[in-house]
């Protein structure tokens, strides 16, 4: 029996280190259909892997509803959003003890509630593809309905973003024995928070091109001093941090104010204001730009989707104790990691200030860079006693298997130029969901190694005691069986809107009323250049959206 359990333990070794399945490579073949414009294919494959109903609905929703946006077919695109936002704000106030019991047992078993992020351009997504249905109107009234939608959608946009802070919260709960002793083990691994983010500098507060593009909104429906408003939100966020913070043009800021300045002069009633404001915010090249454009100017306004998303992944950890020196000591196992994760290791863990964190993981990702391996020691103190009482020492013993998500490297995008009526203009990157997405994972990493530790410390200690109960001769073994079997059930949180983009680029030209040929070049680093063409013939006074999305290997359209 004892034999045939230590083939059983063996076997499990090997499958703890091989880990688990992420969400997004249960995705990836969807992905590559659509980056070869294969949309049919890759709805199926998402219907295949997701379920409208399961703890992955919320995702469901989200990915087929960015498809159907690709593709064009906006209203069913904004049917499904809709469908996501009820979703999310529905799972967002679920019952605290619900999701403790998932992080007692595993993250990707509860429902998927979004990052805050991924919240916001859900009514982001909602806005643009309204403002797409009011380009493609027959009538005036279908066409006014449809901008009505979009400034509603904007409206909502503001709101999430000035109660984003406020939507944030911990739990603090103790209900049974089992909840006690979790607790308490959180309370053992809060001490691993010295070296990890503990800061809000790198927290995501708001969102300046979704301010943007509610003042776009506004502006369509002619309402230029909610336009005005929106743009100066924007132009305060990318100003105050927001475009250092994600690493976007110095433009941003620029053009953010150019379009507040510009509808305080086009709105009205700011005659003595706004050349001041002009003088004070904007260089010369944007104050010239200023006087080409005339009031109610006819204006073409492109927004390139580049990229996609990256994919969350999974890192195995070991945890052990040191007796003699009353510590735990974390470290990434010796095979079966990949240069990304010891990176992401290495800078997470490392004595490391803030402004070192976000630069030192963009450096080390390089091709040049060599991490080595290090362990984390984190001296426990009084705590070791407390560690010892429940139990925790003897149950984490030689090696504790911990799973915590990260982020592998950014992708890397070039650069894309429009041209329209003999001019090259470089687009302004706006956004970066990417970038937003791996700042948040940052923040959050905090919080979700003491989680993990927990999590699997819970679950060596249940193995333990359950062993001690039912054979006390051959405990040692069967806790060790059972702490295995136990840990693969053990998963990180992966999962995240692999649709969405890598970055959001913008730019606005003014025109004169008529036909123009519209190009636009995007370059792929690692997949050459896409060319993208449309032609378009505008009124006066027209404000027309070119939305352009841009993949590797997707044909241009």
């Amino acid at each position: 029996m004892i034999k045939a359990l230590r083939h059983c333990v063996l076997i499990l070794q090997i499958m703890l280190l091989s880990g688990c399945a992420t969400y997004g490579a249960g995705l990836n073949g969807a992905i590559s259909d659509l980056r070869k414009g294969d949309f049919q294919a890759s709805e199926k494959k998402i219907t295949q892997e997701l379920s409208p109903t399961g703890s992955d609905r919320l995702l469901y929703h989200l990915e087929l509803g960015m498809l159907r946006h690709l593709e064009g077919r906006y209203q069913e695109s904004n049917v499904l959003l809709e469908k996501a936002e009820r979703i999310a704000d529905d799972l967002e106030t679920r019952r605290i003890s619900d999701e403790l019991a998932v992080m007692m047992t595993n993250p990707r078993m509860g429902s998927y509630a979004g990052a805050e992020f991924e919240r916001v351009f859900i009514n982001f997504y909602k806005s643009l593809n309204y403002i797409e249905l009011a380009e493609q109107s027959v009538t005036r009234n279908e066409q006014l309905d449809n901008l009505e939608a979009s400034r509603v959608e904007a409206r909502r946009l503001i709101i999430k973003l000035n109660d984003i802070s406020d939507r944030k919260g911990n739990y603090k709960q103790k209900k049974d024995k089992d909840e006690e002793t979790f607790s308490k083990l959180l309370s053992v691994f809060s001490k691993l928070m010295g070296n990890l983010v503990n800061s809000d500098d790198w927290q995501y507060r708001d969102d300046a091109m979704a301010h943007y593009l509610a003042g776009l909104s506004f502006e369509m429906n002619r309402e230029y001093d909610n336009a005005r408003i929106s743009y100066q939100k924007a132009a305060e966020a990318y100003e105050g941090g927001y475009t250092k913070q994600y690493f976007l043009d110095d433009d941003t800021i620029q053009q953010a104010w150019f379009d507040t300045i510009r509808m305080m002069r086009d709105g009205g009633g700011y005659e003595n204001e706004w050349p001041e404001l002009a003088q004070k915010k904007l260089n010369k090249h944007w104050q010239n730009e200023l006087e080409k454009w005339q009031r109610r100017q006819t204006q073409l306004v492109v927004i390139e989707d580049k990229g996609l998303a990256p994919q969350r992944k999974e890192m195995n950890l070991e945890l052990s104790v040191n007796p003699g020196l009353r510590s735990l000591q974390l470290r990434p196992y010796l095979v079966g990691n990949d240069r990304d994760e010891l990176a992401w290791f290495y800078v997470l863990y490392a004595d490391k200030n803030l402004t070192q964190l976000v630069s030192g993981y963009l450096n080390i990702t390089r091709s040049t860079y060599q991490p080595v391996f290090f362990t984390k020691t984190v001296p426990l103190g009084p705590l070791w006693y407390q560690a010892e009482r429940l139990g925790l020492t003897e149950a984490i013993g030689n090696s504790l298997r911990v799973t915590v998500p990260y982020y592998g490297r950014l992708q890397q995008q070039g650069p894309s130029t429009l041209h329209v009526d003999h001019q090259s203009l470089p687009m302004i990157r706006a956004s970066s969901p990417a970038m937003i997405a791996v700042q948040e994972q940052l923040v959050n990493a905090g919080a979700d190694i003491r989680s993990a530790l927990a999590r699997a410390a819970f679950k060596a200690l249940t193995a333990l005691t359950t062993a001690k109960v039912a054979d006390k001769e051959n405990a040692g073994l069967y806790a060790f069986a059972g702490k295995l079997l136990m840990q693969l059930t053990d998963a990180a949180e992966t999962r995240n809107w692999l649709l969405l983009p890598n970055d959001i680029r913008i730019r606005r030209v003014p025109v004169a009323p008529g036909e123009h040929q519209l190009e636009l070049e995007s370059a792929l680093l690692k997949a050459g250049q896409k060319v993208h063409r449309e032609a378009v013939t505008l009124e006066d006074g027209d404000i027309h959206l070119w939305r352009v999305r841009t993949l590797d290997g997707a044909p241009a359209k």
